[in-house]
């Protein structure tokens, strides 16, 4: 029927009509069975959302644009605040395991290096031991100055090379927190990401509170009038 050639209130009552198997579906299977997030429920919204204010702004039905409007509002919020959710979450595990890598690799080396130092000493201390077993087959009146030079060349040998590694390990743990801290920002930027989503996600709760309150008052004033009809009926009788 063209609502262009019909009086707007009879429009508006076949609208109603015409819409009610949708409402039943809305009420019964998509609010209850639904989250409030499901791709599936947001392009139900969304579809009925559309329909109510374009028939609301042919109709100059208010109240009819207005539920319209909250029903494409509340899908436009809640699919925002899912799209920040994942994005959110995308982030911080990219980051958390950007993270994990760097330290893994960070361990590895300070591991590889400590073993280095090990294996340098034990090679050393198995120089000194070569040098004092020569020092004591050579002749009893050098033994002992040979055994002392022998001695100190060794203990100055592993200091410098336990200086060397100490340098070698501090020069890794200063290229380590230079690599992790690029991912630290990163978990930050997902934190904050996860804090908008939480507010977007809030906002689409109060406009849905708001959508009910609106479903509300139009059940108390159809079943007002429908007392109001019945009482005059009764009264014409």
């Amino acid at each position: 029927m063209n609502v262009l050639t019909v009086p707007r209130a009879a429009a508006a009552l076949e609208y109603k009509a015409l819409r009610l198997p949708a409402t039943v579906v809305e009420t019964q299977v998509v609010a209850r069975y639904l989250a409030d997030d499901s791709a599936l429920r947001l392009g139900f919204e969304r579809a009925l959302g559309s329909i109510d204010a374009t028939i609301g702004r042919l109709l100059a039905d208010e109240q009819l644009t207005k539920r319209g409007n909250a029903l494409l509002r509340r899908a436009d919020v809640l699919e925002r605040a899912a799209a920040l959710e994942q994005e959110a979450a995308q982030k911080k595990a990219k980051a958390e395991q950007t993270l994990h890598d760097e330290r893994s690799a960070a361990q590895e080396q300070r591991e590889q290096a400590q073993q280095e130092q090990q294996d340098k000493v034990r090679e050393v201390l198995a120089d000194e031991q070569a040098a004092k077993r020569q020092v004591a087959q050579q002749a009893a009146d050098k033994a002992k100055a040979a055994t002392e030079k022998a001695e100190k060349t060794a203990q100055a040998t592993v200091a410098a090379e336990r200086e060397r590694l100490e340098k070698q390990e501090k020069a890794i743990e200063t290229r380590t927190k230079a690599r992790t801290a690029a991912p630290a920002a990163q978990l930050s930027d997902a934190v904050e990401d996860t804090q908008e989503a939480a507010k977007e996600r809030k906002e689409a709760d109060r406009l849905a509170q708001l959508a009910d309150a609106e479903k509300t008052s139009r059940q108390q004033a159809r079943e007002t009038k429908a007392r109001q009809t019945r009482a005059r009926s009764k009264a014409g009788s």
